[in-house]
């Protein structure tokens, strides 16, 4: 990595500039290269599809050397299901697309799931979610006959639709209610009779879904015998009202959202027999305390206990139970603590036949350990300072777990294996950039994703050892298309803040790029708890950075304190003050980029969306308060104003209640520095927005303008957290005319 600094002023430790001066001699292009190649449009990057990679559609492992995948049939030009040979690349057929159709139209499906016989094809739609959430119509497809059944002919909504694992059943929640459906008979089961709009099975609340990063709120055993399920009752979470500009007399979508210090919903975890002719949901004994959270549940390979998690409200404390479904009883296995938080969402777990792997910050990184079922540690598998990632594969008789991490760099994921007893770690990929792999059932293929900076997504299928079984998609003609551009330069470099804690960046420069001229600066931030936007993975670097850098402009990011990969120490640093630091690292940012000869210290704005417009927000006001004004021109979009308005569960992990953290709160709210707003800035904000609502918005342009201060607006009428459609390209032409003009 290369490091760029200056010693322009004192509270930065810098080093020489000789090094990116060479560097941009030997690696720009040259003026009359660049002459010769063209320069993006908006039009292209948000009108058009050319410039997105190509997948493997549908890629899923269906054995141990077969994968499902999509493809298009030629003739018909109509999608098909097929299955091919990893080592071979033979290719069998299940369904046709013209066998796709249900009476005489075609089935519009976003998922699919084989049956382990090859008999059976389970066709899904998809619900809005954060992840792919299966429901909407069902069908099912009989490989042998080629016919089709609908299963969602019964009025009502259906949501989380499975295959049993012997692929005997299809499980599905409908109307708030589980059931279960058998292939052979025909025959429906309803195995939860109290569902409604406030009583919830299967399915998960609005916070849940969102925070715990969860959609499936149901599973099947092993055996197939049982099913395990979240009950949540939100009866008593308060309704959140959007009003919908759709009709005369306005509409209004509601549902119930828990803003931080309120009542969440109640949970239960059940559990019901599929095969009794009146099934009847056992519930499990949580505790006497109601006010917890069941983050995850997952049943164990004996199909005879289910495991489950318990955090309890402030979410720095995490119980790890075993519940066995005959004697029903429940029994501690492991607690984990914390002096901030401890998080849930990476997964990095896994259930082996007589222990499981678990994954803790406990010595002060992620890392990996191994426990008996006893709740014995046996080893710590991984060990020094840096954080381990994804659990991607157990080998079990090897005694082998495979997965990623940062070790090499935070800016950076490799593919690793360690034996169980923490002995002969390596390091099984080398090109430097983001690597994932999916490894099949047995283990001895994966298909391996990989990617840097500039460089689009390539996949593979390789063999356990890393060896190459072939290339399925290398983006080739991607990359062809885009060397026709004027692509700007990025520079992965390092400063240090004045605290002299060091800081990862990335640094975008013009194609053109001249060393002896000035030129302004955009900042791009995020900095939220745990996030990275200082990574070597395409799109790190959008194309509208790179478009923006054809108009003259460098563009910046820096991952301040709080965010991820850096240790427990560096990320929980920021625990019950969000924004402080956050801000104060990226007012650094700004002050090392005025150090630099090639920058307009004048001319140094800064943009973000979601937890990165709260930091656009803090940055215009509490950050240019904090001595000299460092940012000339803000963008915030969906900003948290004040976090009293955000939900329960994200902002108490880190903020804790308001009732307990009352100073907190306030100093970490835009609305708190509203009459210290300098600069340029502009407010954007969906009218729909179920997750930052647009109360945030309103809220802070009302405390701007009781305070004085000028600024723009641009608010999107039935557009949610994200902007799509039409209006994406409409919001890029905004913001890219507000930062020719005013930056």
């Amino acid at each position: 990595m290369e490091e760029l600094a200056s010693n322009n002023f004192k509270k930065l430790i810098i080093h020489t500039m000789s090094r990116l001066l060479l560097a941009c001699l030997f690696l720009w292009v040259s003026v009359e290269s660049f002459a010769q190649q063209k320069n993006f449009s908006l039009e292209e990057i948000f009108k058009s599809r050319k410039f997105l990679p190509r997948f493997v559609e549908g890629f899923n492992w269906f054995s141990d050397q077969r994968y499902a995948a999509l493809e298009t049939d030629d003739a018909t030009k109509t999608i098909q299901i097929v299955l091919i040979h990893a080592l071979t690349g033979e290719k069998e057929i299940l369904a046709r697309g013209e066998d796709l159709k249900f009476f005489g139209r075609p089935i519009d499906f976003a998922h699919f799931e084989i049956s382990r016989d090859k008999e059976h094809i389970l066709l899904t739609g998809a619900l809005p979610a954060r992840r792919l959430k299966t429901g909407g119509d069902v069908y099912l497809y009989n490989c042998k006959t080629k016919l089709v059944r609908k299963l969602s002919s019964t009025k009502g909504e259906y949501e989380i639709v499975k295959l049993s694992p012997d692929g005997k059943k299809v499980g599905y929640v409908r109307d708030k209610n589980l059931f279960v459906y058998d292939i052979a008979s025909g025959k429906e089961t309803q195995l939860t009779r109290d569902g409604n709009a406030n009583i919830l099975n299967g399915v998960f609340d609005w916070v849940y879904e969102e925070e715990f990063s969860i959609i499936d709120g149901w599973q099947w055993s092993p055996d197939s015998k049982h099913i395990a399920f979240w009950q949540l009752d939100q009866s008593q979470v308060p309704a959140f009202k959007i009003a919908k500009y759709d009709s005369l007399y306005l509409s209004f979508l509601e549902y119930r959202y828990p803003k931080a210090g309120d009542k969440n919903s109640r949970v239960k975890i059940g559990v019901v027999s599929v095969d009794t002719r009146r099934p009847q949901p056992t519930f499990i004994d949580l505790g006497d305390n109601p006010d917890i959270y069941i983050p995850r549940i997952d049943w164990l390979p004996d199909a005879k206990r289910l495991a489950y998690q318990r955090l309890n409200r402030q979410q720095n404390q995490l119980e790890l139970f075993f519940y066995d479904i005959e004697q029903k009883q429940s029994r501690l296995i492991l607690t984990e603590r914390s002096d901030a938080w401890i998080e849930v969402e990476n997964d990095a777990y896994r259930f082996l036949s007589d222990g499981f792997i678990w994954s803790s910050d406990r010595d002060g990184y992620q890392h990996f350990y191994l426990y008996g079922y006893d709740g014995s540690l046996k080893a710590q598998l991984t060990k020094g300072e840096f954080d381990d990632d994804a659990l991607v594969y157990v080998d079990e008789p090897q005694q082998t777990l495979y997965f990623t991490s940062a070790k090499e760099s935070p800016l950076e994921r490799h593919l690793y294996s360690v034996k169980f007893d923490g002995s002969d770690l390596k390091k099984l990929t080398s090109e430097p950039g983001t690597h994932s792999a999916t490894f099949s059932p047995d283990g001895s293929l994966y298909y391996h994703t990989y990617s840097n900076v500039s460089t689009p997504p390539k996949f593979y299928l390789r063999k356990k050892d890393g060896s190459l079984v072939r290339e399925l998609e290398n983006n080739a003609a991607l990359e062809k298309t885009l060397s026709d551009y004027a692509m700007g330069k990025v520079q992965f470099l390092t400063f240090q803040n004045p605290s002299g804690i060091s800081l990862n960046a990335w640094l975008l420069l013009p194609a053109n790029f001249d060393s002896t001229k000035k030129y302004p600066v955009l900042m791009h931030v995020y900095g939220g708890p745990g996030s990275q936007t200082v990574r070597n993975l395409w799109g790190s670097v959008s194309l509208w950075y790179h478009y923006l850098s054809q108009q003259g402009y460098l563009v910046f990011s820096v991952d301040n304190r709080g965010t991820g990969f850096r240790g427990a120490a560096f990320k929980k640093q920021t625990y019950k003050q969000l924004g402080i630091l956050e801000t104060e690292d990226q007012v650094a940012g700004a002050k090392f980029l005025a150090s630099l000869p090639f920058v307009d210290r004048s001319r140094i704005g800064i943009y973000g969306w979601s937890y990165g417009g709260y930091m656009a927000s803090m940055c215009m006001t509490y950050g240019n308060a904090q001595g000299e004004q460092v940012f000339k021109l803000g963008i915030a979009g969906a900003p948290v104003t004040h976090w009293k308005f955000y939900d329960t569960i994200y902002t108490e992990r880190y903020m804790d209640t308001p009732q307990r953290n009352p100073k907190g709160y306030e100093i970490s709210a835009p609305l708190t520095y509203a009459d210290k707003l300098k600069g340029h800035f502009l407010l954007i904000h969906g009218t729909l927005d179920d997750n930052v609502h647009f109360q945030n918005s309103a809220t802070f342009a009302k405390k701007l303008q009781e305070s004085g201060k000028l600024f723009y607006t641009m608010f999107y009428p039935e557009q949610y957290h994200g902007i799509r459609g039409p209006a994406r390209f409409h919001l890029h032409q905004l913001m890219t005319q507000f930062i020719l003009e005013k930056l």
